[in-house]
């Protein structure tokens, strides 16, 4: 039945029509979120895809997933000393991020594995962090100074040694002594009767009297030193340069209360001031070893003396510790750290040479002396180079974990001595000790071990290799005697590069 037009009217008629609510927006306000909307979107399809960007919504930066990040783990407020780091960190295109986030670098300038223990254990295969756990056994001054090397200078604690050093002052009349404390610098030549024998927080040790002098002046030489890995060590010490730093008043006429003359203070003496080698250093170019080393040659004598001993005495004082740090890193899962140290020696007038210390977080700054700074810059970027932080190759974490890195090192890459490994049949069973380098019969850490070694040897930049030592020359090199007294991992680790050697010559250094 339909209903009629009347009958229909008559019904409009009585409904009850709803009741409706109006607002006002004011158009600037609409106007504005639309332009910002507009204006976001175009900003966005603008930007390249491995730009960061701020998030509003969570007000944050954005990084995409191929951006490296560092983050920075020290005890100072003030981060002037860390300048070039960040320079350079920023120049490979890295990051900085805060410290609870997940970081591919962490650069602790103070020593981190206290107060971060349990996220330093658990570390992922992309993280890597610029100390190694245990290296304290080298850094630390008082450790070092008294451990039985031939190179360093006599030392003894306080006041656990005290009979000893009273035994050895009076068996050597001749010797004057100074007393360090076990975290400063600070010395002072002291008589024997005025040394505090009961203090628990330095110790005693013999002062070389007669030091090589440069115009007069006494110096000491920083070399900067790099630990890679440890059981099998690799250690490698930065070429391009050595600190000199000369002390700021002459030695002679010797005065023992008069320290500007035999230590070597914040105010030091720089190359570029000292007489002789401005010639060098100014009008030629040369850097602080090349200065130094023309001066040597000048006097009649070769600087080769020199820097074969530094490199020895070097491979020596870690090889001494390995095994102390090496039991620390027992209770690390994943191993990707590295230490830059610098190792400070001093020399007689005989070209003998003595190490003094070594520096944990060594000065990287320039602040006081602005020429330094490319010296400290390109340390970093051979130290980073080294240990695959400047890796031009990027990609997601995935890709670097696996094809990327098989695109610089492959199993190929760290297979050697393929015919012993043949004739012994180690392609089948891998019970002989000539198979221990064979691919087959690797273990999964000691193929980790060989890929990283070979992409540091790639990668070295101005890093030279001192342990395993180099090989001047391979046809007359004796290996047995080489690894006789080795640990089995370091003798292992020669091998191959022994092996390496033979085969291609860049691998022999």
């Amino acid at each position: 039945m339909q209903v009629g037009d009347a009958e229909f009217r008559e019904v409009e008629k009585h409904k009850i029509s709803p009741k409706i609510v109006t607002s006002t927006i004011p158009a600037h306000s609409v106007f504005i979120f639309l332009l910002t909307v507009v204006l976001t979107a175009l900003v966005v399809e603008l930007l390249p895809p491995n730009c960061t960007y701020w998030d509003w919504a969570t007000n944050e930066f954005i990084l995409p997933e191929s951006v490296p990040t560092y983050a920075v783990y020290g005890k100072s407020p003030n981060e002037e000393h860390l300048l070039h780091v960040a320079k350079v960190l920023q120049r490979l295109g890295y990051k900085r991020i805060a410290l609870q986030n997940e970081w591919d670098l962490l650069w602790a300038h103070d020593y981190p594995f206290f107060k971060m223990t349990n996220r330093l254990k658990d570390l992922t295969n992309q993280q890597i962090v610029n100390h190694v756990p245990g290296c304290g056994f080298i850094t630390n001054k008082v450790d070092l100074s008294t451990t039985e090397l031939t190179f360093l200078p006599k030392a003894f604690r306080l006041p656990s040694q005290r009979e000893d050093f009273l035994n050895y002052a009076q068996r050597s009349p001749n010797a004057l002594f100074v007393q360090k404390h076990n975290e400063h610098r600070h010395i002072l030549i002291r008589p024997v009767k005025d040394i505090n024998l009961q203090s628990n927080d330095t110790f005693v040790q013999e002062f070389i009297q007669k030091p090589f002098l440069v115009d007069g002046y006494k110096f000491d030489i920083g070399v900067y030193v790099i630990v890679t890995g440890i059981d099998p060590l690799r250690l490698y010490i930065y070429t391009g340069d050595v600190l000199f730093r000369y002390c700021s008043v002459k030695y002679y006429p010797f005065n023992a209360s008069n320290i500007d003359s035999y230590v070597v203070g914040d105010d030091y003496l720089p190359t570029w001031q000292v007489p002789s080698l401005v010639k060098y250093y100014e009008h030629l170019d040369g850097n602080m070893r090349d200065s130094f080393d023309a001066y040597v040659r000048d006097q009649y004598s070769d600087p080769s003396i020199i820097w074969l001993q530094v490199e020895g005495i070097i491979r020596e004082t870690v090889l001494a510790k390995e095994q102390q740090i090496a039991g620390i890193l027992r209770s690390y899962k994943n191993l990707n750290f590295f230490e830059l140290m610098r190792f400070d020696f001093i020399i007689d007038e005989d070209l003998r040479v003595y190490l003094m210390e070594a520096n944990m977080s060594p000065n990287l700054s320039s602040g006081h002396f602005k020429p330094n700074a490319l010296l400290y810059e390109q340390i970093l970027y051979s130290a980073f180079s080294l240990v695959g932080v400047s890796s031009l190759v990027r990609g997601t974490l995935s890709e670097r974990s696996h094809d990327v890195q098989e695109m610089i090192t492959s199993a190929k890459n760290v297979a050697t001595n393929l015919n012993i490994c043949t004739k012994h049949g180690c392609n089948r069973f891998c019970n002989s000790d000539y198979c221990n380098l064979c691919l087959p019969c690797l273990t999964g850490s000691e193929y980790e071990i060989l890929k990283r070694t070979h992409r540091e040897h790639l990668h070295r930049a101005s890093m030279k290799r001192v342990f395993p030592k180099p090989i001047l020359n391979p046809e007359n090199f004796d290996i047995e005697a080489e690894v006789q007294n080795m640990t089995k991992r370091n003798a292992w680790l020669t091998r191959w590069f022994y092996y390496k050697c033979l085969h291609d010559n860049s691998w022999c250094y």
